[in-house]
């Protein structure tokens, strides 16, 4: 067998000087795995960069993830790996295999090594990941997360369109009287059909608070300093008639309190939803209570 890989090492040399990308490749995978072979792991790992640089996809997913958990005597470096990532943030394969990874590492218990897995993707600009970079952040001691790290990767993620991001920015932003950028952000949710942001908007009208001229879809709605049942009232129903589990019970007891509220003829318009709404939310605890039986 030695002697095999003997000559399969020799041609894959001559082939590696005369450029052949695949060769650069296979004389990595040798010196790096082959046991029986008298391997090199330090020269196998130079070859896959070498390869990497190239642009084999295969060499640049393994040296990314030597350059990211190290290999060796070689810690880790992550913006190596960022560098070989990047080649690949275009490939679905490769992203879905980084991210179940993370999964894995982190269902291990290994929340160091899932954190530096997730990141090089969050830089490479896959929103998902910036997210699960936010909220390992925000959950765990990260020993390697830089300053201000879960709020950073949350807004990465809330730019570029991932709803629940967007839902807790804004959840941020409120926390710290910042109610102008707040709402905005609970409408560029509730957009993303995080219904949470349609929820907080309707507060927003039904307790009066000031935040100007609002967004949504196609529409505007101005946020004035007086409560607004009827804006409150329409943001509700938007939110209650998604029907799922979770809009049903938490759009549906403030709809109806709401609709109390309203002018008479306003009101006469709002019974048959005010119906349902009684009807689906009753439902909702039978089942809920059923469950518990």
């Amino acid at each position: 067998m030695k002697r095999n890989i003997t000559g399969a090492v020799h041609y894959f040399n001559h082939s590696h000087t005369l450029g052949d990308n695949d060769a650069t490749h296979n004389l990595a995978i040798i010196h790096t795995y082959f046991k029986q072979f008298d391997p090199d792991p330090l020269y196998g790992f130079k070859m896959f960069k070498l390869a990497a640089d190239r642009g084999h996809k295969d060499a640049a997913l393994i040296s990314a993830e030597h350059c990211l958990h190290g290999f060796k005597n070689i810690t880790g470096n992550c913006q190596t790996a960022l560098r070989y990532i990047k080649k690949l943030s275009g490939s679905s394969t490769t992203v879905t295999k980084l991210m179940k990874k993370g999964v894995k590492l982190f269902q291990e218990g290994s929340y160091d090594a899932a954190f530096l897995n997730y990141i090089v993707l969050a830089e490479a600009g896959i929103e998902e990941a910036q997210y699960n970079v936010a909220w390992l952040c925000q959950e765990f001691e990260i020993t390697l997360a830089p300053l201000n790290c879960s709020i950073h990767y949350y807004t990465m993620s809330a730019e570029q369109g991932y709803g629940p991001s967007q839902a807790i920015l804004a959840n941020h932003l409120w926390s710290v009287g910042r109610y102008y950028e707040s709402a905005r952000w609970y409408a560029k949710a509730a957009e993303s059909d995080v219904m949470e942001g349609m929820f907080s908007l309707a507060y927003i009208a039904r307790e009066g608070i000031s935040v100007g001229t609002v967004y949504l879809n196609t529409s505007s709605h101005y946020f004035g300093p007086n409560p607004n049942a009827t804006l409150a009232h329409s943001l509700y129903s938007q939110c209650f008639e998604k029907g799922t589990e979770e809009t049903l019970i938490a759009c549906g007891p403030p709809l109806l309190l709401n609709s109390l509220s309203l002018q008479p003829t306003e009101i006469l318009t709002a019974v048959p939803l005010l119906f349902i709404t009684i009807m689906l939310t009753m439902s909702y605890i039978c089942h809920r209570l059923a469950l518990q039986v």
